[in-house]
C-alpha cells in the first residue's frame, strides 16, 4: 500500500509540480537569485537518494527562504520525505532508516498545510488532485508512524495513529486488521470486543484496499479462534461480521459477552429464579447432580431420604399430573412437560386422576433413571396436597414407619 501511495505522490510532484510547463503559465517566470541558488537547485534536482535530496532541499530552504521556487521546493520536500518514510517499511530497513522515516513522517504531518498550500498548486492540477495528494501524504505519514510505533511496542501511539489512518481512509483493510490485532495483543479482555470488530471489519472490506484472499483466510481463522475462546462458541460471529461490513467505526454501545459475562449472567438469573421458585430450583439441583458423572454416588446419599428436606423455604414440590401409568402411580411434571417424577402409592388410587391436575407433594427417594431422566418417590396420603380425599384407599398401610428426613 505504501509503495502505491508514494509512487502516486511522486508522479504528481514530477509531472504537475516540477514540470516547467506548469510553472510557465505564471505571470512571471521564476528565476534563481544567484549562481549559488542555481548550483544547489541543480544538485537537489539531480540527486536520486531521497535523504540526500532532502538535505540539499533543506540547505536550499535555509539559504534562500524567499526563492521564486519556494512552492516547488516545498512540494519536493514532501516528495522526498514520503520516499524516506516508505523506505523504513521495506524489508531490510535499518534502525537508521526507521528513525529517519519517523522523523520524515512527523514533519509531513506537522507541515502538510505549508507543503500543500493553495498557492503552491500548479495551474494544471485540479482542486481534487491537490486534495487527493494531501490525503495521500497524510494517510501515508500516519501509517508509517503507526507501524514504527507498533514495532517498538508503543501500543498507545500505534493505536492512535491507526485510528487516524482509518478516519482518513476507512477502506484500508490492512490498517483495520493491524488495529484489531494490536488491541487484542494487549490482553485487556474488556477491549476484546473492539479488537474483534476491527478484525471483522478488515475481513469484510472489499475493493482496491481489501486483504488478499490468503490474508482474508488467515484473518478469518484468527478471528474465529479468538472469538470462540472469548465468547465460548461462534454464536453471534455472523452478526459481528454483518455489523462490521457496514460500520466504518465501532458503534456506540457495541459489546460481545465473554464466557465470564455469560456465566455471571446465568448465575444471577439462576439466583433470581431460585428466589422466585425455590422448589423448582432444588428439583433442578437434584436432577443435575443425579445426571452428572458420579450421579450414582450422589443417589446413594439421598436414597430413602425425604425430599424436600426440612429447613427449606417450602414444604412441598409443585407439579402437574401428566398421566397415571398404573393404578398406584402418578407421572407428574415438576420441570419437564413429559414428566420427571413418578409418585408411587402403597395402595391403588380410586378412579383416575385427570392430566393437568395441579398438586403439591413430598416423598421418599426410591430410584432414578438418567435417560430419560426420572426420579421415583414413594408417597403417602399426607404427602399430597391437591387431590380429593376420595381417590385414596381406606385400606390400612403396611409400610414401616418412615425414617426421618435427611438434609
Amino acid at each position: 500500500m505504501f509503495d502505491r501511495l508514494s509512487k502516486k505522490l511522486i508522479g504528481l510532484v514530477a509531472v504537475s509540480v516540477l514540470g516547467t510547463a506548469a510553472w510557465a503559465q505564471a505571470p512571471k517566470a521564476p528565476a534563481v537569485k544567484d549562481q549559488g541558488e542555481y548550483d544547489i537547485a541543480q544538485k537537489a534536482s539531480k540527486e536520486t537518494d531521497p535523504q540526500k535530496k532532502l538535505d540539499l532541499l533543506k540547505e536550499w530552504e535555509q539559504k534562500y527562504p524567499d526563492s521564486d521556487f519556494k512552492g516547488q521546493r516545498q512540494m519536493t520536500i514532501a516528495s522526498a520525505e514520503s520516499q524516506i518514510a516508505v523506505k523504513a517499511l521495506q524489508p531490510g530497513a535499518t534502525p537508521a532508516d526507521v528513525a529517519a522515516a519517523q522523523k520524515a513522517a512527523q514533519d509531513l504531518i506537522d507541515n502538510l498545510d505549508k507543503y500543500l498550500a493553495t498557492e503552491n498548486k500548479p495551474a494544471n492540477v485540479s482542486d481534487d488532485q491537490w486534495k487527493q495528494a494531501k490525503s495521500t501524504i497524510e494517510v501515508q505519514a500516519h501509517s508509517v508512524l503507526a507501524s514504527v510505533a507498533a514495532s517498538k511496542k508503543d501500543d498507545a501511539t500505534a493505536e492512535a495513529e491507526y485510528k487516524k489512518v482509518l478516519a482518513l481512509d476507512p477502506a484500508s483493510a490492512s490498517t483495520a486488521y493491524s488495529l484489531g490485532t494490536l488491541i487484542y495483543r494487549t490482553k485487556n479482555v474488556q477491549r476484546f470486543p473492539e479488537a474483534f470488530f476491527w478484525i471483522a471489519r478488515s475481513i469484510e472490506i472489499s475493493g482496491q484496499e481489501a486483504l488478499t484472499a490468503q490474508g482474508k483466510t488467515a484473518a478469518d481463522k484468527f478471528l474465529t479462534d479468538a472469538y470462540t475462546g472469548y465468547h465460548g462458541d461462534k454464536g453471534g460471529l455472523d452478526d459481528l461480521k454483518k455489523t462490521a461490513s457496514s460500520a466504518t467505526s465501532m458503534p456506540a454501545g457495541f459489546t460481545i459477552q465473554s464466557q465470564v459475562d455469560i456465566a455471571n449472567g446465568k448465575a444471577a438469573a439462576d439466583a433470581d429464579f431460585a428466589k422466585a421458585h425455590p422448589d423448582v430450583a432444588l428439583w433442578q439441583q437434584i436432577r443435575d447432580a443425579l445426571k452428572a458423572d458420579g450421579g450414582e454416588t450422589y443417589f446413594s446419599q439421598i436414597k430413602d431420604a425425604e425430599i424436600p428436606p426440612s429447613g427449606q423455604p417450602f414444604t412441598m414440590f409443585t407439579a402437574k399430573v401428566v398421566s397415571q401409568p398404573a393404578p398406584n402411580q402418578l407421572l407428574v411434571n415438576v420441570d419437564s412437560a413429559t414428566g420427571d417424577a413418578t409418585l408411587k402409592f402403597e395402595n391403588p388410587l380410586k378412579g383416575t386422576v385427570d392430566p393437568g391436575t395441579a398438586l403439591k407433594f413430598k416423598g421418599v427417594v426410591e430410584s432414578f433413571a438418567k435417560e430419560p431422566y426420572m426420579l421415583s418417590l414413594t408417597v403417602e396420603k399426607e404427602d399430597i396436597d391437591g387431590l380429593p380425599a376420595s381417590v385414596f384407599s381406606t385400606a390400612p398401610s403396611t409400610r414401616k414407619k418412615r425414617p426421618p428426613a435427611k438434609k
